[in-house]
Parts: C-alpha cells; sequence; structure tokens
C-alpha cells in the first residue's frame, strides 16, 4: 500500500503547534513524527507527499477562492515545508494543488491521508489521521459528495453555493438520486444558473485520473 499524504495539511498543522522561539530540531522532529505516524497507522511500504506550489487555476476561474483567509502564515511553516522536501521528497504542485495530486495519484492501491473533507469526492480509501478514521469511498459516493458541497458551497474556501442551502438540505435534495445525472440535474436545477453552477463546480473539482477537467463532465451530462 503507498500513502498519499496531504502534506500542506501536515506543515500546517505542526506549524500552528509551535512558537516562534522553538528550537529547529524540535520542530523538524514534530513535522518527521508525524508523518512516521501516518505510516504506522496505514501500514504503507511505500509513500509520496504533495505541497501545493503555485499558479493555482482555481484563481483564474474564480479570483475570490480563498481570499478571506489571513495573509499572515505561521512562522515555522515555509522552513516545515522545506524539510518535507528535502528529507521526505515532497512535490511541489504548481498549476493546480496539492489536493488534485492525490487525487490524480489514487488508485486501488494507494490510500489518501489527509483531513480535509472535500477529497471524499476521490473514490478509494482515505486516512483521517487525526480522528485515526479510515474510509472506503465508492465512485457514486464520492460524486454525491462532490455534488452536495456544491449545493452548499465551501465557508473555508470562500465558495459562496446556494444561498439557505445546508447539509440538511442538501442531503434531502440528494436523497433520491440514483446515478451522476440524477445529481447533475437536481443541483442545476436547484442553481438556475449555468455561470453560477459552472464557476463553483469547477473549482470545487479535485482532479481525478481520467476525469481531470469537470467542464467535461457537464458537457456530457447536459446532453444525456
Amino acid at each position: 500500500m503507498k500513502a498519499l499524504i496531504d502534506a500542506d495539511i501536515v506543515a500546517y498543522r505542526v506549524a500552528c503547534t509551535l512558537q516562534e522561539d522553538d528550537a529547529e530540531d524540535f520542530v523538524y522532529a514534530r513535522a518527521e513524527d508525524l508523518v512516521d505516524q501516518i505510516l504506522v497507522n496505514t501500514e504503507a511500504t511505500e509513500y509520496r507527499l504533495f505541497l501545493t506550489g503555485k499558479d493555482n487555476f482555481r484563481y483564474t476561474i474564480y479570483p475570490e477562492y480563498k481570499a478571506h483567509r489571513p495573509k499572515e502564515k505561521p512562522f515555522w511553516l515555509e522552513s516545515i515545508r522545506q524539510y518535507l522536501i528535502a528529507t521526505f521528497n515532497a512535490e511541489v504542485i504548481d498549476g493546480m494543488e496539492a489536493d488534485d495530486a492525490l487525487g490524480l495519484n489514487q488508485t486501488d492501491d494507494t490510500i489518501i491521508c489527509s483531513i480535509d473533507k472535500d477529497l471524499l469526492m476521490i473514490p478509494g480509501k482515505h486516512f483521517n489521521f487525526v480522528k485515526d478514521e479510515f474510509y472506503d469511498i465508492t465512485e457514486f459516493e464520492g460524486l454525491k459528495h462532490f455534488y452536495k458541497q456544491c449545493l452548499m458551497g465551501d465557508r473555508s474556501d470562500n465558495i459562496k453555493g446556494i444561498e439557505k442551502i445546508g447539509t440538511k438540505k442538501a442531503e434531502k435534495l440528494l436523497a433520491e438520486c440514483e446515478t451522476e445525472k440524477h445529481l447533475f440535474d437536481a443541483v442545476r436545477n436547484a442553481y438556475g444558473n449555468d455561470d453560477e453552477f459552472k464557476m463553483n463546480a469547477q473549482v470545487l473539482w479535485i482532479k481525478q485520473k481520467g476525469k481531470e477537467d469537470w467542464l467535461d463532465a457537464y458537457i456530457k451530462l447536459c446532453t444525456e
């Protein structure tokens, strides 16, 4: 089993627990301990770590993406990122996000290791290394999670979704859906605005092997 590790989360969580005057050795030991813990808990024999780089395509589609996030980063964040690159060969992903690299590399023999709920749209094995919980997501469960996110939006990323639709309303709207076409039609009708739907869906969609661009699915589903 190969662990696909969300190194953005690893670096950020560790950095947030540290003080500026912490010793460098202590800082790097905390980061290494978290990665080691993930590998032990998943019983992985191989691993790949991914970090988000520059030029994320989502900002081109929606310039206000993550606009409300604080500009100031934890003091040790960049140092930990560099340590993960040097020690674990973490891969810096430009043009998209680490999440997309996780999705594109997910196979029957990998497990995505993250706490990011958005990644639950990716079929296959998942490990939440904070809750110490494992999930096995089917293709339809992943699609349903994605379309539910389209309805609700994502406040942490400044994606608004549809006003007054939260978890319960979204689940109710999709409860009877049995195919992706049903999910697509339910969400499209709820939006009543294709431009808004397409923008949010493209930003929320995490790339997967063979399904890199959600607009391809949009065009196909519109003609079915």
